[in-house]
């Protein structure tokens, strides 16, 4: 069986993979890493232990003077965005499906559907839409 404790390396790892997913979604161009077999809890343990390192690092160079090193950490909300993307089939059928107020239908939905970007994507965001 094979040891699956956290390390500060794989901790990283899985960081740098969730962050790839939003650099590819804003349009720079690179290779999608591999989250495969990465549970969610995994994901936020990597999230803790990075951010712990981060302190550390920032800790010691207040301490003794001196610059550091941070490694960038994934918004909560983007890590159960790529977890969703990894392990939910696409489909029509959302995840959740709950009763909102205050919206311009009467609910809201998580699902994970297929869509094929256009250049008017493009430039509905450019126009602030």
């Amino acid at each position: 069986m094979a040891d699956h404790s956290m390390t500060p390396e794989r901790a990283r790892e899985i960081l740098a993979a969730i962050n790839n997913r939003a650099l590819i979604t804003m349009g720079i161009d690179q290779p999608l890493l591999s989250i495969e077999g990465v549970t969610l809890s995994e994901m936020l343990e990597a999230k803790a232990m990075v951010v712990a390192q981060n302190e550390r690092a920032q800790a010691d160079a207040q301490q003794n003077g001196g610059g550091y090193r941070i490694a960038v950490v994934p918004d909560d909300r983007l890590i159960a965005a790529a977890y969703a993307l990894q392990h939910f089939a696409i489909s029509r059928d959302p995840i959740l499906c709950l009763p909102i107020r205050d919206l311009r239908g009467s609910h809201a939905a998580i699902a994970v559907v297929a869509v094929t970007p256009t250049e008017d994507d493009t430039a509905d965001e450019e126009d602030g839409l």
